[in-house]
């Protein structure tokens, strides 16, 4: 898999060299984006014991490559190169563990995606490892953007990039777009061996303030098995502000990847100019328990993140986040930079 990328890189590449640096009748041009990000995180336990330990937060090196073959021919590519968690033993842990799940479709690796999407008319084709279409609007962010203090238990847990094929639909007012995926599932071990899939259905419109993610899908948990979740992100988007709220039919689960339940999480977002934006986001989570009738289980979270944009395409971010029912609170104080190489 990473030699048949690198090639089809590599090929790719030399078509765009000059289509990169002013456009032509071809219709073909190409990005290239190296993204690093160092965050600095001390965790603070607030149970009787007491003490804490100081991490790295969400470091990592990011790639995105991307671009138009022809008019209707269109890739990309992000690849997470290394992660960074910790300053203690296991300093390259994370990153070693992207490359040993390379051929994994339980866990992420250093492909996040690879793609080709055909367009014609209001319709495009999409094929190769792409994000399973649910997650609301969570999940729409890139990871590299993503403040690990303040997502779901189902974001930490559900590995989101799988091989398959999506097809959708546009309305001709580009308020909604429709789409059905076709995707293998975190619970299989390999991908397509496994013979475990997934099937979404997704709807995402934009109505004046209004944005809305919904989506339905069945995730193959054993053969001939699927455990549906539903995902409904919608946020009102205002000039300075927006308030979003994301509620998902399951939560997150380390040891099986999800459970039934419920996840709902707020969002408030201010941005009084285009250097400074303010998140406020909480999250509640509950599932009842397998083992023990009418007992349930119950987390909620919360945090603000504060981010300066000092200059194009870098971020200053500082995060602060609560959650009792693990007994912590963190801060973070990193940095986020978009190297445009193309």
């Amino acid at each position: 898999m990473k030699r048949l990328l690198v090639v089809c890189a590599a090929a790719l590449l030399p078509c765009f060299l000059v289509s990169a640096q002013e456009a032509d009748n071809s219709g073909r041009s190409v990005e290239l984006s190296v993204i690093p990000r160092l965050d600095l995180n001390p965790v603070f336990f607030t149970d009787e014991g007491g003490g804490g330990e100081f991490t790295l937060g969400n470091t990592s090196l990011y790639s995105l490559f991307e671009g138009n073959i022809t008019e209707n021919l269109s890739f990309s590519i992000c690849n997470h190169w290394a992660a960074f968690d910790t300053v203690r033993d296991g300093f390259f842990d994370s990153t070693k563990q992207l490359y040993q799940s390379t051929f994994h479709s339980d866990n992420t690796n250093w492909v996040d995606w690879a793609y080709l999407t055909y367009s014609v008319g209001n319709f495009a084709f999409t094929l190769g490892k792409d994000m399973v279409t649910t997650g609301g609007l969570e999940f729409d962010d890139y990871d590299f953007e993503v403040h690990p203090s303040l997502v779901s238990s189902f974001w930490q847990n559900f590995s989101c990039y799988q091989w398959g094929a999506k097809a959708a639909f546009t309305t001709p007012s580009e308020g909604d777009t429709f789409s059905f995926q076709f995707s293998t599932s975190p619970y299989g071990e390999r991908p397509f061996a496994s013979k475990l899939f997934n099937y979404s259905l997704e709807w995402r419109g934009e109505h004046g303030p209004l944005e809305t993610i919904w989506s339905a899908t069945a995730v193959g948990t054993e053969p001939g098995e699927f455990q549906p979740v539903f995902a409904l992100g919608q946020r009102l988007n205002f000039d300075t502000f927006s308030v979003g709220l994301d509620a998902f039919s399951i939560v997150g689960d380390e040891l099986d990847i999800m459970r039934k339940g419920i996840t709902i999480m707020p969002s408030v977002t201010y941005s009084p100019s285009e250097k400074f934006t303010i998140l406020a986001k909480g999250g509640y989570e509950n599932y009842a328990s397998e083992l023990v009738e009418d007992l349930t289980f119950k987390r909620w979270w919360g945090g603000l993140a504060f981010h300066w944009f000092p200059i194009e395409n870098l971020r200053v971010h500082a995060v602060a986040s609560y959650d009792p029912t693990y007994s912590f609170a963190s801060l973070t104080a990193g940095v986020l930079y978009t190297i445009s190489i193309l």
